[in-house]
């Protein structure tokens, strides 16, 4: 395996990466993240809904997070007073932990570090015994492919975004892809935004943080094939292939999409 050096790369305070420009001298420039980029064109409502569901049962868990709120109500208002929003919002996010809210992603930030060691040819020193069967089906579904590279950084100048995809694969018919692991429990069934995820980081170039320098991923890359790799909580592991042409066009789509979104008014309206 070719291993990627690990880079540190500059963030703004909203931790989005801070990119040099492609031609010529300049300040860094905030990129969107790819990740962020991906679900743009998501319907949220689903998701709106399961988090209003979670604050719910977080403040039925922890009574203590309703007097608390109770408290910042009572000398400002929520809807226009800054230090009570800001309480409010804090409110939130312990109300939805206090219903586990972040246990799946919390799953989900370790399997991709033990899948990591794997791909780098090191044994995790420690595998809790309920996540021994899922490794063992990610060894079992990956077995034909070769890991060429791992968590490579890269810019993507069409778009204006930058982000890490997790593996650089040669796979059985002696294609090299790119590949992103999920442990969610529903990304095969939704796949648009991972499609347009990996079409991104496709259509993109490895950055040098240091000089700006961009260059190729691979020569060989396939920009029309990417991979899904699911671990599903529920156990197994299936490798899914994705349409890149299509998802790089709504890569497209949704860069608009969030320039549409920045405009000020007076971007668009003039006095009759």
């Amino acid at each position: 395996m070719t291993t990627t050096t690990t880079i540190k790369i500059p963030r703004d305070r909203w931790q989005r990466p801070l990119v040099l420009p492609l031609y010529g001298d300049g300040e860094p420039q905030p990129y969107q993240r790819v990740s962020t980029l991906a679900k743009l064109l998501d319907d949220q409502s689903a998701l709106m809904a399961w988090k209003a569901r979670k604050t719910v049962e977080g403040l039925v868990r922890r009574p203590d997070l309703l007097t608390r709120a109770a408290g910042a109500m009572a000398t400002g208002d929520p809807d226009h007073d800054w230090p009570t929003k800001k309480e409010l919002n804090a409110v939130v996010r312990e109300a939805t932990e206090a219903a586990g809210s972040s246990r799946g992603s919390s799953a989900g930030t370790g399997l991709h570090a033990l899948t990591e060691a794997i791909d780098r040819g090191t044994e995790p020193l420690f595998v809790p015994e309920a996540d021994r069967p899922r490794l063992d089906a990610y060894r079992a579904a990956m077995a034909g492919y070769e890991a060429l590279d791992v968590e490579t950084f890269i810019v993507n100048d069409f778009v204006r975004a930058a982000g890490t995809f997790d593996r650089l694969l040669m796979c059985p018919d002696g294609r090299v892809r790119i590949a992103d692991l999920k442990t969610g429990k529903s990304e095969a069934d939704y796949p648009t935004a991972t499609t347009i995820q990996i079409a991104t980081y496709a259509n993109g170039k490895r950055y040098d943080p240091a000089t700006g320098a961009r260059s190729p991923i691979h020569p060989d890359l396939d920009t029309a094939v990417g991979l899904l790799v699911h671990m599903p909580p529920s156990g197994g592991c299936s490798v899914y292939e994705l349409d890149l042409v299509e998802g790089w066009g709504a890569a497209l789509l949704a860069a608009k999409v969030r320039d549409v979104r920045a405009w000020k008014a007076d971007d668009i309206r003039r006095p009759a």
